[in-house]
This record gives C-alpha cells, sequence and structure tokens, in this order.
C-alpha cells in the first residue's frame, strides 16, 4: 500500500498503542496483534481512502487460488497441505464466501410468485375439473335413481325396502365416494388441560395438533394467546408450539408451500457447509490406505466444492442472459470432468483407480444428499 495519510513516517511511533509490544520507524504494522503503527488521529479523509483502498485492491491471495481453482484442478489443495498456504485464501472462508454468494446471486433469479401462481392454477383447474366430475355423477345418480324405482314399482316391491335397494345399486358403482355425508371428518375431541396432562408426551402432541388443528379452522383465531385462553389451556411452550406450528401448516397450504421453500433455499449454504463434513468421511474411507488424513481430505472436498458453485453460477447467468437451459448440462459435465481431474491430482492414482473411485464418490453423494434432503425437510417442520 502506497505511504499516504495515517501511513506516513511521521506518524509512526515506538510501540504499539493496541498491545504496547516495542515498535521501530521502520514497522508499518505491529508484529505482535497487527494493528497499524501510527499515532496519526482519525480523520474523515483518511476513513475513506482506507475504505476505497480495501474495496478496489487487488489482493494476490484471492488471484492465485482463482487461477488455480480455475485451471490447475486439485494443485491447490495438493500444495494447501504441503504447506504452501500464505498465497491462498483459507478453502473454508473461501467456500462459505462463494457459498453464500451463489445462493444470494441464485436467490435473485429464482420467482418464487410465478410458483404460486402455478400452483394456484393448477389448483383451481384441478377444483373445476372435480365440481365437473361430481355434477356428471350427480347426474348419472339422478337417472339411476329412475331406472330403478321403475323396476322396483313393476316388480312391486314396498316402498320401505326401496330405499335400501335404491342405495345398494347406486354404491355398485362408487358413486359414494363422493357423498357428501360420508366425507365429512370424523369429530374432533376437546380435552381439558387436565386430561392433556395425564395423557404421555407424544401422544399428547398428536391429541394437541388434531384439536388446535380443528380449532383453528372452526375460528381462525390467529393469535396463539387467545386460543389457549379460549379452550382454558396452559400457555406453556408446549402448548403454544404446537398452535404455531398449526398456524404454519395452515400458511404454508394457503401459499403452496411458498414460505416453506425460501426458508429452506435460504438454509441451504449452511447445509450444505455441515453436510460436506459426513460427505468426506466417506472419502477417507475410500482412500483409507493413502496417507492422507481426515483434515486433508476435507480441504480438497471444500475446494471441489467451491468449483462447484462456480461452475454452476456461470452457467445460471448464461441461462439467464440467453434463456437457454443447456449451459447447465454443458456446467454439469464440466464439473464432473475437473471433479475426475481433481481427484487424479491430489490423490496421485492411475486413470483405473481413479475412475472407480470416481464412480463411487459420486454414488456415495447422491445417497447422502437424498439422506440430507430428507433430514432437512423433516428438521425445517419443526423449526420453520
Amino acid at each position: 500500500m502506497k505511504e499516504t495519510g495515517r501511513f506516513l513516517k511521521k506518524y509512526r511511533g515506538d510501540e504499539c498503542l493496541n498491545c504496547g509490544v516495542p515498535l521501530d520507524i521502520i514497522d508499518r504494522y505491529c508484529h505482535h496483534c497487527g494493528q497499524i503503527n501510527t499515532n496519526k488521529r482519525l480523520s474523515l479523509n483518511d476513513f475513506f481512502s482506507e475504505f476505497f483502498a480495501s474495496i478496489f485492491s487487488y489482493d494476490s491471495r484471492l488471484r492465485h487460488t482463482i487461477i488455480a481453482l480455475l485451471f490447475k484442478p486439485g494443485k491447490i489443495s495438493k500444495e494447501y497441505i504441503q504447506g504452501k498456504r500464505i498465497k491462498y485464501a483459507n478453502p473454508f472462508r473461501f467456500y462459505l464466501s462463494v457459498s453464500i454468494i451463489f445462493f444470494i446471486i441464485n436467490g435473485l433469479f429464482i420467482d418464487f410468485d410465478t410458483y404460486r401462481t402455478e400452483m394456484e392454477d393448477k389448483a383451481k383447474f384441478g377444483k373445476e375439473a372435480m365440481d365437473e366430475i361430481k355434477e356428471s355423477i350427480k347426474t348419472d345418480d339422478s337417472i339411476k335413481q329412475k331406472i330403478s324405482d321403475q323396476i322396483l314399482a313393476t316388480n312391486g316391491i314396498p316402498k320401505s325396502d326401496k330405499e335400501k335397494i335404491k342405495e345398494e345399486i347406486i354404491n355398485a358403482d362408487g358413486f359414494s365416494l363422493f357423498d357428501e355425508e360420508e366425507s365429512k371428518a370424523k369429530e374432533i375431541v376437546y380435552y381439558s388441560q387436565e386430561q392433556i396432562d395425564s395423557i404421555g408426551f407424544f401422544e399428547r402432541g398428536f391429541k394437541l395438533w388434531a384439536m388446535y388443528r380443528d380449532y383453528y379452522k372452526k375460528t381462525e383465531e390467529k393469535s396463539t394467546y387467545r386460543a389457549l385462553s379460549e379452550l382454558k389451556h396452559k400457555k406453556n411452550q408446549f402448548n403454544k408450539y404446537i398452535y404455531h406450528r398449526v398456524l404454519k401448516t395452515k400458511s404454508m397450504e394457503e401459499n403452496y408451500g411458498q414460505e416453506f421453500i425460501e426458508f429452506i433455499f435460504n438454509k441451504l449454504p449452511f447445509i450444505i457447509f455441515f453436510f460436506l463434513p459426513f460427505f468426506t468421511l466417506g472419502i477417507w474411507l475410500l482412500y483409507m490406505r493413502r496417507s492422507f488424513n481426515y483434515m486433508e481430505h476435507l480441504v480438497f472436498i471444500f475446494h471441489t466444492q467451491t468449483m462447484f458453485f462456480i461452475i454452476i453460477g456461470i452457467a445460471i447467468l448464461f441461462s439467464k442472459i440467453t434463456n437457454m437451459n443447456v449451459f447447465f448440462n454443458i456446467a454439469m459435465f464440466i464439473f464432473l470432468f475437473y471433479l475426475y481431474k481433481a481427484m487424479r491430482k491430489f490423490y496421485n492414482q492411475g486413470r483405473g483407480k481413479t475412475i472407480v473411485k470416481f464412480l463411487l464418490v459420486n454414488i456415495l453423494f447422491f445417497i447422502l444428499a437424498g439422506i440430507g434432503s430428507i433430514l432437512t425437510i423433516v428438521g425445517s417442520v419443526f423449526i420453520f
């Protein structure tokens, strides 16, 4: 950095103002805590000059990291674990930064409102189709009843038995599935707080869920406090949690899961971050006979996953600019080829072994991704 403002030698002192370590006039920074060696009082000019300099300065570590990631698969991971770390960005911090930027930019292109509109249109279309089916069934039903009446009258069957036979005729083709009387929901039992307290913990949750859901359906009360007061239930954390879950579930139904999907999407960077250590464990077992330890495998995984976000991010930008989805498929092919080259370089094995382990790594990834997705959805239901 050019020596201007607070960096001028005339402002340097003989000890650090932060930790008190003795310094020399040639020391721009304290060698103990890293603070700038300066006695100059802060000024508005110095503050904004350093602010914009930090934004527009070209960080050599970032440059070396990006170049190595893009054009030398596996090299950056190998050099990093060998001790050549000063010229590269920290793999964990760099991965987290790139993933957050990726999901922020990607989130700008995802139109959740369009998704909701499409779901509403489909639901409306389905409701209209169902109404038409019901109407046609009612028409057919009336015709069948007239025919059955004529048959019964001809045979002289008493009127008291006619209704039973007509019911059998009508139900013969399964039309009773649309009978409004049969489709009525089972009556929900409302329990007092004393009765609830006598029920086991897990069964209590199911009882409260059914009761609160039915109560909300009848009253549409969105205040947990007023609902529990009306039901004369304790306002403890468990009761409030169950009623709050009911409200959230109804909200999800009303907006077709839009808020829930947005919630999971916003948490994906951190979910994937905590998922990768388990994936690394599988890699470590796969390469158990090699001399790499767990943390060295983790460095490799963070680097390759960072490259995945970069490649897919570029593909998404091109897809949005050109309105062509083919770039995503191309990006996936490029990343798979990149992963193979990175594994070959980092683990230094022959083509045959690398190809076999490359296939096993991808199978392992999809298995863990499936398990992780299920756990994520289930967990999100309880914390959303």
